[in-house]
């Protein structure tokens, strides 16, 4: 299992409603992602991004075929990353169970 995790960080007064209703959309429409959470930081500490995102693959070509696919593609640059100054991400293997 791969997961993926990405955090945002959010323009001045951007609207988490927005990417929340981006992400959504991207769950409907873009298939390959066996589960997802997200949603805004809660300033429990100082410095944080603004909103967080983790979805889990069964393998690395799941992962690849949903970051590639254009739906993803059109989402992220339409309605995601006009609401941010910047992202990081990373992907890793779960340990077996």
């Amino acid at each position: 299992m791969i997961r993926h995790v990405a955090i945002f960080t959010l323009k001045e007064g951007a609207d988490v409603e927005r990417v929340r209703a981006a992400l959504e959309l991207l769950r409907r429409r873009v298939p390959g992602a066996a589960a997802g959470a997200y949603g805004a930081d809660l300033g429990l500490r100082p410095g944080n991004g603004g909103f967080a995102v983790s979805f889990d693959f069964p393998d690395e070509a799941a992962y690849r075929a949903w970051d590639a696919h254009p739906e993803h593609e059109r989402i992220r640059r339409e309605m995601i990353l006009p609401l941010a100054t910047g992202a990081v991400r990373c992907q890793f293997r779960l340990p077996e169970p």
